[in-house]
Order: C-alpha cells, then structure tokens, then sequence
C-alpha cells in the first residue's frame, strides 16, 4: 500500500474541502453586499416592497457570515453589518405600522450595528473611509427625525434618537457634545430632571456652553429636588475653576431661585469683579433685588390704612433692596444705554428713594431710548 500517495490524496481533498468551505462564507459576504446594494436600489426608487425584501435578503446573509468563526472578525463582514443593521434601525421608523415585517427586526438593531461598525474601524484601516461616510449619513437622516420629534413634543423619542447620533459618533471615537445637549433639553421637556442634569453635567464637564450650561445644570439638580447637588456641582467646579465667571454666575443665578440674598451677593459680585464688563451679571444681581424691593413696596400698598407701622417696616426695607440694585444696574446701563426697561427701573428707583439728580438722568436718557 502507498501510504504516501494515501496522505497526499487525503490532503488534497482536505485543501478542496477548506477551499470550498472558504469560498462559500466568502459567497455569503458577496451575497450580503448584493443585497444591500439591491436594497439601496430600491430605496431611491421608492419601491418599499423591495426594500424589505432586500434588506432581510442582506439580514439574513450577513448573520449567517457573523456567527461563522472564519468570517465573524472580517473587516467586510463587520462593515456590511454596520451597514444592514444601520437600514435595519432606519425600516423600524419607515415602515413601523407593518407589524409583520418589524418583528424580523431586531430591537437592537442599531447596538449591533454600531458594534460592528466600531470593531470594522478598529481592527483595520480597509473601510475607514466608507464607515466615516455611513455614521455621516446617518447623522444627516437621523437629525430631522430627531428634531421633527422634540417640536412635536415627543421627548422622550428625540431623547432617543440624538443618543444615537452620538453612538454613531462614537464609532469614530468623536462625542457630538451638542447631541449631548439635546438630549438634557428632551429630558428637560419630560420633565425628567435627573437625567436632564447628567446630560447636562456631561456637557459642563466638556465646557460646552459654559455661560448657559452651569446654570442649566445647576436648575436640573433643584428641580430634581436635589438642591444639594446643585451647590456641591457649582462649588466643586469653582474650587477647580476659581477665576471662571460663569461658574460664580451660575451659583449667584441658582441663589435667586433660593432666595439666598447674601449668596447672590457674594457670588455675582465675584463674577463682576473677575470682569466688570460682565453684563448679565450686572443685570442679574440689579433685577433681583430691584424686584424684592418692588415686592415690598406693592404688598405695603395693599395693607389697610391702620397698618402704617407695618406699612412702614416694609417701605424701608424696600429702599434697602433699591439701594443693593441701583449700583449694578447702573454699571448695566453704562454697557447697555439703549435698554428702555433697565432705565425705566433706574428711573422709578432713583424717585424711591428720593435722588433727583440720577431720576433727572435716566428719565432723559430713557426718553433718548424711546425715540
């Protein structure tokens, strides 16, 4: 017996057998890729009969190549399954009232698609180039659907779809910190104030918006009933930040909706005194207590006749306020001449407390603004 010509002849079949099955996984990718080229076909034509038919066709081949040890870490297959699980998710919106049809789509459909994408651009450079393009088109589809839910007042679905378009983003190892944004702003419309404030500490922590973001952190934490994260945030991110204006701004801010008087003091007179050109600041701290005085000043006029201790007591005290106002918004008028409601406060506040002078001076000057 030739031994010999038996372990060839048994190699060789072995070698064909590899081959074929090779060949046929490779078939499988090929027959995954038409499919989708096909269902791309029929999306520009409008034909939705086809699409599905050709998407579960591209489904139903590229599952079959990712559960295959030999083709499960491909670059091709991974790329392909980003992008039939990417439509996948995108049929769930489109053709939604088809029940049949959706239960072949998987819930998670965009976390296996992301997952795949994300180990495509990581283990090989080949379809860098087409996965940048996809998770762009796809933040270019998903945005108006996302913004087209929040001016309709569903929230909770904008949530949803700007996180996604920051998972696509994450792909390419990005953070679109404004769809971080705007998913504080959706959580904020479901008044779900604890994951409005996560969100927005997130974006706080990146320094997006640091004028708006703060005090919008801040706001979510005590309407979540968590006051005490509100202050902890602002002090920690003073103690980190200590010449950072908004950071005292927002804390001053947050005080006003407390009624904390001395930590509103304390806090934007800090923010002006890092930068005396700081107008909100200025504006902030002259209209709060400005409207504490006025308060005062309206609940004594409607006290009765034999009430004029009393009366009184809270006229003085409104002259108090005034007085803690006329400064900043003086400074406020000096930046911002032309604001007829400032000067009109200024005016009604320099007769309170009976200057003449500065009474004369922004009555002109609010006269001036009117013309």
């Amino acid at each position: 017996m030739n031994y010999l010509n038996i372990t060839k002849g048994a190699l060789l079949a072995g070698i064909i057998m590899i081959s074929s099955l090779s060949f046929a996984q490779k078939k499988i990718e090929t027959d995954a890729a038409l499919a989708l080229q096909n269902y791309e076909k029929a999306l520009a034509s409008g034909d939705m009969v086809e699409m599905k038919k050709q998407i579960l066709k591209a489904k139903e081949s590229i599952d079959i190549a990712a559960a295959n040890p030999e083709t499960e870490k491909s670059p091709k297959t991974l790329y392909l399954k980003g992008e039939i699980y990417s439509y996948l998710f995108t049929m769930r919106i489109i053709a939604m009232n088809d029940a049949e049809f959706m239960k072949s789509i998987p819930e998670n459909a965009t976390e296996s698609a992301i997952k795949a994408y994300k180990e495509a651009y990581d283990i090989s450079n080949k379809y860098d180039s087409d996965i940048q393009t996809s998770v762009g088109n796809m933040k270019i589809q998903l945005h108006p659907i996302g913004s087209a839910a929040y001016e309709a007042k569903k929230y909770k679905e904008a949530g949803i779809i700007f996180g996604v378009i920051n998972d696509y983003s994450s792909v390419l190892n990005q953070i679109d910190t404004i769809y971080i944004y705007y998913q504080g702003l959706a959580a904020q419309g479901d008044s779900n104030w604890v994951q409005a404030a996560e969100f927005y500490k997130r974006c706080a922590d990146l320094n997006y918006m640091p004028n708006e973001i703060y005090r919008s952190t801040a706001m979510a934490y005590i309407k979540a009933g968590q006051n005490d994260k509100a202050i902890t945030f602002l002090k920690q991110a003073i103690a980190k930040s200590p010449k950072d204006k908004h950071l005292y701004f927002a804390l001053g801010t947050i005080a006003m909706e407390m009624n904390d008087d001395p930590t509103v003091l304390e806090n934007l007179n800090k923010a002006v005194e890092i930068d005396p050109t700081y107008g909100d600041a200025y504006y902030n701290l002259g209209s709060y207590f400005s409207g504490k005085g006025l308060e005062l000043r309206q609940k004594a006029s409607n006290l009765p006749p034999n009430a004029k201790k009393e009366s009184d007591e809270l006229l003085a005290k409104s002259l108090e306020f005034y007085g803690f106002a006329m400064d900043p918004l003086e400074k406020y008028v000096a930046i911002n001449p032309k604001d007829v409601d400032v000067l009109n406060s200024l005016t009604k506040i320099a007769r309170a407390l009976k200057n003449t002078e500065k009474e004369a001076k922004y009555k002109q000057m609010l006269d001036a603004a009117k013309q």
